[in-house]
């Protein structure tokens, strides 16, 4: 039976024994910002850059907080996440969202998916003490996937001890990066798999180690689909480690891999190989596994009365060592401020993904292809990382603003130099949401022209999504 309809039985079979949503998700900027602004106070003291991140942990920080010692803009950052928080101890509920765009979008940062021309889906989310089911169906029209029925969003959580299990088919994120994380983004649709993760991310353990503070680890297996075609299905592998030494600082490491391709099927047996970062090699000294591997850094910290924070990602392959190699990077910086009804959040993000090959001199990217997968470092023909893709140097400014009334918008501008392509692109984003009939509204419009070595060209879409939830 294929994962993902294991993750849509399960739910409907574990419905009677489902306490609240036990993570929060990849489609909301608005309530990560808050979160990061909460960091910066010192308020929030454990790692924030994994998605999904748990909630158990952060409900435990907001129930020590002392309102007297934060700032204006953090008591709205306070305010938001216990909203969310009380949303996800709800009780158990139902909801059905419509959406539109007039062109699938090309490059999707963190936040809601609008990688489709038309889709309506419906959810039914059943909580209870220790388990969680979710089931979710959605119906899409002209969808990058090329998929029409899909069951995205659908997970079944066990909690067990201090650790969730969870059989899904959900999006994840690692790293601080808003607009490009390197190995792994909500840029594809999700895999369906299984994934294991830290419920509380207190420090638990041999005093000796208590130097690396509140400590993170998930890990995931799950299958990698090609387009149309399910007999080239492979395996994908993705860990992260991190943590918060010190307040306000989150340092984590994570490992990807794909493996078990129809040229080599190994199978699960591989993935001992895959964790222990080992190589397989064929005849002509090529490792069959794609092997990645990055690290990432965040610093977030009040300055003169205002919330900022710096971080950065290194990525690479991962073939002699655990270090990154052929390496490709992101910087990001952030600054928050506000009142105690509005938070405003900015940032400059900079991604290079450009990588020459040392190994394989015939591939024009040493960590977004691979000789052994046809479609590259990919699911369902979309890049499971930077939305940027390969080869490309692309700048981002963006700032939001969100309101205790429900108002909010965004507006963010990009430069993309495809170097490669002898392409470069200029893009400008605007979005605002706000409640209507008692659902949310969400609007974008996204202009963008093209420069190319002889001709220019310039594209404009509209987009929008309605949910409601009973």
């Amino acid at each position: 039976m294929k994962l993902s309809h294991i993750a849509a039985s399960c739910s409907l079979v574990f419905a009677a024994n489902v306490f609240a949503e036990p993570w929060i998700g990849t489609d909301d900027p608005f309530l990560r910002a808050a979160i990061e602004q909460l960091v910066s106070e010192g308020a929030i003291k454990r790692p924030v850059n994994s998605y999904p991140l748990m909630w158990q942990g952060i409900a435990q920080d907001l129930s020590m907080i002392n309102r007297n010692k934060l700032s204006d803009d953090g008591i709205f950052a306070l305010r938001k996440v216990q909203h969310a928080l009380k949303a996800a101890k709800s009780g158990s509920y139902s909801s059905v969202k419509v959406s539109g765009n007039s062109e699938p979008s090309n490059l999707q940062s963190f936040g809601e998916r609008n990688k489709h021309k038309g889709n309506i889906h419906g959810t039914s989310v059943l909580m209870g003490d220790r388990v969680t089911a979710k089931v979710s169906i959605g119906y899409s029209k002209d969808a990058t996937s090329q998929k029409e029925l899909n069951y995205d969003g659908s997970y079944l959580a066990v909690l067990y001890g201090n650790w969730s299990v969870s059989v899904e088919q959900i999006n994840k994120w690692f790293g601080p990066s808003n607009d490009n994380a390197l190995l792994l983004s909500n840029n594809a649709d999700p895999m369906p798999g299984l994934r294991l993760s830290r419920l509380n991310t207190d420090y638990y353990g041999p005093s000796f180690l208590s130097f690396i503070g509140p400590w993170n680890f998930s890990a995931f297996v799950g299958q990698d689909k090609y387009l149309k075609n399910d007999d080239k299905d492979t395996l994908f592998w993705a860990m992260r480690f991190s943590s918060t030494p010190i307040t306000g600082l989150e340092v984590g490491v994570n490992q990807t891999a794909q493996f078990d391709s129809p040229d080599t099927d190994h199978g699960f047996g591989a993935l001992s190989d895959v964790i222990l970062t080992k190589n397989k090699l064929d005849n002509n000294g090529v490792n069959e596994y794609n092997q990645l591997t990055s690290i990432d850094i965040k610093y977030s910290t009040r300055l003169f009365n205002q919330s900022i924070a710096l971080y950065g990602e290194y990525a690479g392959t991962n073939e002699l060592s655990f270090l990154p190699e052929d390496t490709m990077y992101t910087l990001g910086a952030e600054h928050f401020f506000g009142g105690q009804d509005f938070l405003v959040k900015s940032y400059i993000e900079y991604s290079d993904t450009i990588s020459n090959c040392r190994y394989i001199a015939s591939l024009s990217h040493c960590q977004y292809q691979h000789p052994y997968y046809e479609q590259g470092y990919a699911h369902l023909g979309e890049n499971i990382a930077a939305s940027v893709g390969q080869n490309v140097k692309g700048l981002s400014l963006s700032s939001s603003y969100q309101t205790t009334n429900g108002y909010a918008g965004f507006v963010k501008l990009r430069h993309m130099d495809f170097e490669k392509l002898d392409t470069k692109r200029l893009q400008l984003e605007v979005g605002y949401q706000q409640g209507l009939f008692d659902g949310l509204l969400k609007l974008k419009a996204t202009s963008w022209r093209d420069k190319l070595a002889n001709d220019s060209d310039t594209e404009f879409t509209l987009s929008g999504s309605w949910e409601y939830r009973f």
